[in-house]
């Protein structure tokens, strides 16, 4: 086990990668939230998941390969984006009824948020270097945001002013102000990120990336790349690979939660100390992680999307830093993003 300082970071980089976003507003009690929509990329599929029993409600046909997805704050419009019919599909809920389309062109994970204003998606576009802002009511583009050299995540920093995307062809993080519209800052680095969380008060981000067993922590203001959170995996399983970490998510103030896709764990780390908490290994290549929004207590919950055996999963921080698995549904093929029904 080791944590390693990292130095500063200028190439560029080729791949692509993958991670989860909470898209409901944070401040929603926590039980209020009974239902999450979870999309089943290998089948074309969105499953309807009752959180209080761990059960598939429903699971509804969208198209092939979806893959972003957003719920509005009134519960009312479903985002899915279907990234082999080249758009993104609006249901009105709850009868699942498609209300219209908009087309975005060739995609690819193409990550989709639901705008602070609440009238907008937000859709990072792979293959424009766009962030497309759609129109939720008249499901026509309404803005574009340039700079952002293929973009993949998108997600709001804790003060809900900037929102983050992870860049993919020249490698970094963009920051970007959806509200005036416009790109902030781009922060080159020689990692490829495929994931992102925050310190509370977003000073500090942290992603995975490829071919390294551990996951990053870059100082938002400066782009400069300051500490590797590095952890043996297990001796039956410790060749390298080029999946390892994938998915990270802040679940308290100090503790960050990160998935190990390629070696099938999930690690509680404390990121102010360093220490390694626990380890969850009762999961199947899991890519997503997403913390349960609006919770009070000790205990924190979090879902977990298994690619490998199609599941969704339900899992807990406890207050001494364990990990604990609280149940599977299983839900279509190869389930990832994930977005909660107020």
């Amino acid at each position: 086990m080791f944590l390693r300082t990292v130095s500063g970071l200028m190439v560029f980089g080729w791949s692509i990668g993958f991670f989860a976003a909470v898209t409901c507003a944070d401040e929603e009690p926590a039980r209020a939230l009974r239902q999450v929509f979870v999309v089943n990329t290998g089948d074309g599929t969105v499953s309807l998941v009752d959180l209080a029993g761990m059960k598939e409600a429903k699971r509804y046909e969208v198209g092939s390969r979806p893959y972003g997805i957003a719920i509005t704050r009134d519960g009312k419009t479903l985002a899915v984006g279907v990234e082999d019919e080249e758009r993104v599909k609006f249901y009105s809920l709850p009868e699942f009824r498609l209300r219209g389309h908009k087309r975005i062109g060739k995609m690819h994970n193409d990550h989709i948020i639901l705008a602070q204003d609440g009238r907008h998606v937000l859709v990072a576009n792979f293959y424009s270097d766009d962030v497309v802002g759609i129109d939720t009511v008249t499901l026509t583009e309404a803005f574009r945001i340039e700079g952002c050299s293929a973009p993949h995540v998108v997600k709001y920093g804790p003060l809900k002013k900037h929102a983050y995307v992870t860049c993919k062809k020249i490698t970094g993080i963009a920051i970007i102000d959806p509200e005036h519209r416009k790109l902030v800052k781009f922060h080159q680095i020689n990692v490829n990120p495929r994931s992102l969380t925050f310190s509370p008060d977003e000073s500090k981000v942290y992603f995975g990336s490829f071919w390294v067993n551990g996951f990053f922590e870059m100082e938002t203001e400066s782009g400069k790349v300051t500490r590797l959170f590095s952890y043996e995996p297990p001796k039956e399983n410790a060749a390298n690979q080029e999946v390892t970490y994938h998915g990270v998510e802040a679940l308290t103030d100090t503790v960050v939660v990160a998935a190990n896709e390629g070696r099938s764990y999930i690690d509680a780390v404390d990121v102010k100390t360093g220490k390694h908490l626990s380890r969850l290994t009762d999961v199947s290549k899991p890519c997503c992680v997403d913390k349960i929004p609006g919770q009070s207590g000790a205990s924190v919950k979090f879902l977990i999307s298994n690619i490998g055996d199609g599941t969704l999963q339900l899992a807990e921080l406890s207050a001494e830093g364990t990990l604990k698995s609280l149940g599977k549904v299983q839900v279509g093929k190869a389930p990832k993003r994930v977005a909660y029904l107020p």
